[in-house]
Formats: C-alpha cells, structure tokens, sequence
C-alpha cells in the first residue's frame, strides 16, 4: 500500500481539507514529529482495497519527495456526520525496532459451531489482542475456528498461539477472547 505524502504547516488543516486533502502527523522514536498531508482520493482509493478491522496491521509506504519510508496507522479520526477520514496519525517503522500493536481477531465456524446450533449465545469479548515484534513479523489478524465450541467453552488468551517473532503484550493468559454462554 503505498501514499504520498506532502509537507505541510500546522496552520494549514483547513485550507487543506477545503482542497480536498487530508491532514496527519508522523511520529518515529528519537525525532520530531512531522505535519504532512495526503490527498483525499489517494487514501480513499487505497482504503477501500484494506478488508474490515486490518487498518491497524496494514503498512504503508509514505513517499515523500526526500524519502521513501515504511509506517503504520497509529490513529485516525472521522467526521462524525460523513465518516470520511479527518485526520491521520502515521508511526514511522525502523525494522530493526519491536512495536506494539494491536492486532485484529476474526471469529470463524459459527454457523457449525455445536454451541450455537444447542443455542448458545456466542460472544467475542476481544477484538483485537495487543503485540510486540518486529515489523516483518507482524500478523494481519488471528482467526479462531469456534466449529468445535460447545455451550459453556471458551477460547482464552493463552489458547492462541502467537507466530514466531511475536509476543503477547497483555500478561493475564486467562483473559477470555470467545465464550459460547446459555441463554
């Protein structure tokens, strides 16, 4: 996925979005945050190509004139009338430093799972579960099969294993992700 990105002032935001462009920060480890902008159609021709809940583990290439560089969504904020992007916090990756993120959990087999066909009431209680790794080692989601979940089972934090290169950040391997409850 690849943006341009363009310098701007801070006092510019709203100039800029009457020209059709979106405002948003860089931040990196060890140096001053950047104000940059990114033009409205690039980024939603670029968003509508990411699959629901993956923003958060998708990495970018920001191309500025100087440079060429890898980054994350840190944080974004929409306006609350057209939910179009309002604002974008970028974090600059260096590949040789561990982030942590937080990284998506999708629920699959709920139409075959023994629970909810016995009537159980499915809930996923996460939706996401906070890591640190590396950058090339970054997962784009977990995906957890309930088919084989019964009324009264749950898939717990520490039932999911973790790729190679990437650690749980929350310590607590009792925490529940899934509970297929009775009604």
């Amino acid at each position: 996925m690849q943006l341009s990105i363009f310098k701007r002032e801070k006092k510019q935001i709203n100039n800029l979005r009457l020209l059709n462009n979106v405002p948003a920060v860089l931040y990196a480890k060890g140096i001053q945050n950047e104000n940059i902008y990114l033009k409205k159609d690039e980024l939603k021709k670029t968003f509508a190509t990411i699959k629901p809940g993956e923003l958060p583990t998708t990495i970018f290439t920001l191309k500025s004139e100087k440079e060429t560089f890898k980054a994350v969504v840190k944080d974004i904020s929409y306006f609350v009338t057209t939910y179009e992007v309002q604002h974008i916090d970028f974090m600059k990756l260096d590949e040789k430093l561990k982030i942590s993120i937080n990284v998506p959990v999708r629920s699959i087999g709920m139409a075959e799972s023994k629970g909810v066909k016995l009537g159980g009431n499915f809930r996923q209680v996460m939706r996401s579960i906070k890591v640190k790794c590396l950058p090339k080692d970054l997962p784009k989601e977990f995906v957890i099969d309930v088919s084989q979940m019964d009324v009264g089972e749950l898939k717990r934090l520490g039932d999911i294993s973790m790729p190679k290169g990437v650690d749980h950040v929350n310590k607590n391997m009792q925490e529940v992700i899934i509970s297929i409850s009775k009604r």
